[in-house]
């Protein structure tokens, strides 16, 4: 019977294509009781903020706090098998399925025909021909953004490449480390212990949970019923585990609203989340492109930085036309990291020219372990950076930030700022290079305003101030063991209140 999604739901319809590190580390260090001063780094013009900027905004949150490890879910368990020749009137007046009309997935997987009959959508020869005239010649993305994407269409451009690692790898992160990644969200539903070994054993060492939605129609805030399993199974497997949320957020405000409410969700698995959160933005219901067009770009920056503020790396998951046509790419990408959604023919290498960190090559991926399709990423790192801190205990020094603090791709203010972290946020250090120091993760921060375990290389000399005309206190011998919670134009603020030159310590674990 003929389709008639396109007629019914073109107004709530939306593709929801399924979407670094947060270190943790148990802080060690009794509280500094000493506020920074608002002040500039005359070494490095790093920005330095107060506690005051870091606290100044109240934190409302939604959602339900949960134990660690705990499955949380938004209303009755519902299987989203079995849904194919239902009648949609059916599953609108089922208090378990109606939420299903709101949720985006459901359009991508199920259409509803002239009888109001659910079906599972399949790719389909007339939606195929309508793609190909649709698409660019070089097939990098739907023209109309707010049309049905259907299986038919995606097939078209390529998104049929089932292999994992089947996709080519851009000429521009040909010298990358390259890592498979799947998304995943309820249309795969809970999977097992041993479906994730499987996962696992096909050669998948990344995964981005769907943590939750905003509804088609009223933006309401809801809870992927999958996600606390996929996660906690997903991570007790050995792979790297992050997070997304598919957004209709039509304003910056209810894109910070998103943003806390996903804090709110994964909060109790912080210690499991060591990709980023990422920011699903897509057409659909109410977020029409216009609307996108006009606050697109600022909606995903008032996401991120919330997400960022709460110590995690955040990133923007959009499709090759939105970051071209709708939304500030340029701009995005010195902040924050990109997935990029781009189905190329036979899963050619995109032609994508912004920078990006993630690719999701095809959603009708087939993985050892999952019954259904799924979609299928790479990620690409410097080979001379770790994908994620990987394991609860890094190898590196303990630290933790003392005030609001950015970091960023390398050792210089001028170097791309990839988030900031929050007063008390704790990292690892792998090295130090003058007033900055790397983190285990791959990025930069600067020392100035780090707390961190400590001994003397040598006898040195300690003061009252950040100087040799400040007066002399006493000596420390070598390898005498200190807390710094400052460093200041080559000199160590310590615990005790009293300064050395930093050049004479090493961090010690």
């Amino acid at each position: 019977m003929k389709k008639i999604a396109t007629i019914i739901f073109t107004c709530i319809i939306g593709l929801s294509m399924t979407m670094a590190p947060a270190m943790m580390a148990v802080d060690v260090y009794a509280d500094d009781n000493e506020e920074p001063a608002v002040e500039s780094d005359m070494e490095t013009g790093m920005e330095v903020e107060t506690e005051a900027d870091a606290e100044a905004e109240t934190d409302v949150e939604t959602g339900t706090d949960t134990e660690a490890g705990a499955e949380v879910e938004n209303g009755t368990e519902v299987s989203f098998d079995g849904l194919d020749g239902m009648n949609v009137s059916d599953v609108e007046n089922d208090p378990e399925l109606c939420a299903l009309l709101d949720d985006p997935t459901f359009y991508r997987y199920y259409g509803i025909d002239d009888d109001g009959v659910i079906f599972e959508l399949q790719p389909d020869a007339d939606d195929v021909d309508t793609f190909i005239a649709e698409a660019d010649a070089n097939a990098e993305g739907i023209e109309d953004v707010d049309r049905i994407e259907t299986k038919g269409d995606v097939s078209a451009m390529g998104g049929g490449v089932t292999g994992i690692g089947k996709g080519q790898t851009p000429a521009k992160y040909s010298k990358h480390n390259r890592y498979n990644c799947i998304d995943i969200s309820w249309w795969q539903g809970k999977l097992s212990d041993d479906s994730w070994q499987k996962i696992k054993g096909a050669g998948v060492t990344h995964v981005i949970v769907r943590c939750g939605y905003s509804t088609l129609r009223s933006g309401e805030h809801n809870m992927d019923s999958t996600f606390s399993n996929n996660l906690n199974r997903a991570y007790k497997a050995g792979l790297k585990v992050g997070v997304y949320y598919y957004s209709t957020a039509v304003s910056p405000a209810e894109a910070k609203s998103e943003a806390k409410y996903v804090v709110s969700v994964i909060k109790n698995y912080r210690d499991k989340i060591t990709l980023p959160v990422a920011f699903d933005y897509e057409t659909g219901g109410r977020l029409t492109s216009k609307v996108m067009k006009s606050v697109g770009t600022e909606s995903c920056k008032a996401f991120c930085d919330k997400i960022a503020a709460e110590g995690y790396t955040p990133m923007v998951y959009a499709n090759y036309n939105t970051l071209t046509k709708f939304i500030d790419h340029k701009t995005l990408q010195s902040k924050y990291k990109i997935w990029l959604a781009n189905y190329t023919t036979n899963g050619a290498a995109t032609t994508y020219e912004g920078d990006y960190w993630m690719w999701q090559y095809s959603s009708l991926g087939r993985v050892n372990g999952i019954k259904k399709a799924v979609d299928i990423n790479y990620i690409f790192e410097p080979k001379d950076k770790p994908s994620t801190d990987t394991g609860s205990k890094p190898k590196g020094y303990k630290a933790t930030v003392t005030c609001k603090m950015n970091y960023r791709t390398g050792p210089s203010k001028n170097k791309k700022v990839v988030g900031t972290y929050k007063k008390g946020k704790k990292v690892y250090i792998k090295k130090f290079k003058g007033n900055w120091a790397k983190m285990t993760n791959g990025y930069w921060i600067n020392r100035s305003h780090l707390k961190y375990k400590a001994k003397t290389k040598e006898a040195v000399n300690y003061r009252t101030g950040p100087g040799t005309g400040y007066e002399l206190v006493g000596t420390y011998k070598k390898g005498k063991k200190i807390t710094i919670v400052k460093v200041r134009n080559g000199w160590a603020k310590m615990k005790n209140g009293y300064w050395l030159a930093v050049k004479y310590t090493k961090p010690r674990k």
